[in-house]
């Protein structure tokens, strides 16, 4: 008996943090520069979001801009795009987001989501979400 209690507590302890449920992930996609003719110019960075619940995933992305003149800022749009909702499960270590391809199936390593992303049809990029504790959207 106390053999089953001790591997019981030990399955426990394996899978305590990967329970994605309620949380929200960031990954950063890509980043872009633009200069600008008459000097200066922005970074764009952007961002992938997931937020789990019971059954569904919110998923949205975000651009954020850091220009120079700081004022070019106010010229680009940094709300996020439209939430959109997909169905999920967890086998094992391996999330499935059904109808979301992004990214490929997303597995669990060390409290982060690690997904894949095609580039020009041939090479794979790892994206890492990472979990947002106090997410703004």
């Amino acid at each position: 008996m106390n053999n089953i209690f001790i591997a019981l507590l030990f399955a426990s302890f394996i899978m305590k943090g990967q329970n994605i449920r309620g949380k929200f992930f960031v990954a950063q996609t890509g980043i872009a520069c633009k200069e600008y003719s008459g000097g200066g110019g922005c970074e764009m960075r952007y961002y992938c979001y997931l937020e789990f619940q019971k059954k569904y995933v919110n998923v949205f992305y975000r651009t954020i801009y850091r220009c120079s003149p700081k004022e070019m800022e106010s010229t680009y749009d940094s709300s996020p795009s439209e939430i959109k909702k997909y169905m999920w499960k967890k086998e094992g270590r391996t999330i499935s987001i059904n109808g979301f391809t992004d990214y490929d199936v997303l597995k669990i390593e060390s409290g982060k989501l690690i997904g894949t992303k095609k580039i020009n049809y041939q090479q794979n990029e790892i994206i890492e979400f990472k979990e947002e504790p106090c997410q703004k959207k």
